[in-house]
């Protein structure tokens, strides 16, 4: 490497292979908790809704008016010619190669911290295949812009439009309306439905702009994800894994990098006594115990 090796761990403090030991079981504890647990613990994306926005409403309900329609807001009838299923699948591609990519890092992690509290000369290798990773991490990131974020863009656009037409057909219930554009969602059942007998009615109905045909000039954002009715809304399913990539993937995974190299350095000076591979057999120990 370019930069000298550190002597303590971050240059000032504990031993090397104390922080080495201590920054490898963080990086394993983060990848844990940000690639599976808080995955697990998420609201799934039920694309069974957006399959019953397309099969319970009709082209002409979607098209509504001069002011309020899906077809304006989304620019196109969400529904023509879409297959669920694969925007489902393209949607959690880039979650798919994360988590291998994840994985495969994991066990990398794991190796480290083994030959690091064995002091094992390994790790004077392992160190270089540690140093290359984030190219295998940046994967995720690639696959997210290029193929995922168009599809978890059309996946939100159809999950919310149908939220809107189950509140429309509410309302219109509650009103005493009726409105062949969307009763057949009536007749569908999915999971986690949006309402339920728990649900305030009276209120919903009066947050017009989330009911039913939305007007493309409504403030509609819903945090992160966007907006349905913006061109735009995938920019950051596309811009942020490239960010998390860079501060986790690059910087620290980097810095732990380079703490790894120093022990390894550190560990290639050190006594033969003190190391993994150099340990003297015990037939030779003893004879030089005997001639002193």
């Amino acid at each position: 490497m370019g930069m000298p090796p550190h002597i303590k761990c971050c240059g000032c403090c504990c031993p090397l292979n104390v922080g080495v030991i201590i920054g490898t079981s963080l990086y394993i504890l983060f990848i844990l908790i940000t690639s599976f647990v808080l995955p697990a613990t998420s609201p799934p994306s039920d694309i069974e809704h957006a399959k019953a926005f397309c099969k319970g409403t009709t082209p002409a309900y979607r098209k509504g008016d001069d002011v309020n329609s899906y077809d304006t807001c989304y620019g196109s009838d969400v529904c023509a010619g879409t297959n669920w299923d694969d925007v489902n699948s393209a949607a959690n591609s880039s979650m798919i190669v994360g988590m291998i990519t994840d994985i495969l890092g994991l066990l990398l992690l794991i190796a480290t911290l083994v030959l690091t509290i064995k002091k094992h000369a390994a790790i004077s290798k392992l160190w270089k295949v540690l140093a290359v990773y984030p190219i295998v991490f940046l994967l995720g990131p690639i696959v997210q812009a290029g193929v995922a974020a168009e599809a978890q863009t059309t996946r939100f656009v159809g999950i919310t439009f149908y939220e809107m037409a189950l509140k429309d057909l509410a309302c219109d219930l509650v009103a005493g309306r009726s409105n062949p554009g969307n009763v057949g969602l009536s007749a569908i059942k999915v999971d986690n439905p949006p309402i339920d007998s728990g649900t305030n009615l009276a209120k919903m109905c009066k947050e017009v702009k989330w009911v039913g045909a939305p007007d493309p000039t409504d403030d509609l954002n819903t945090g992160w994800r966007g907006s349905p009715c913006k061109d735009d809304s995938n920019t950051m399913g596309m811009s942020v894994p490239f960010a998390w990539w860079f501060v986790f993937n690059v910087l620290m995974w980097g810095y732990l990098v380079f703490n790894v190299y120093s022990f390894s350095v550190e560990l290639a000076k050190a006594p033969s006594d003190d190391t993994e591979m150099g340990k003297k057999p015990a037939v030779a120990v003893a004879t030089a115990t005997a001639a002193a």
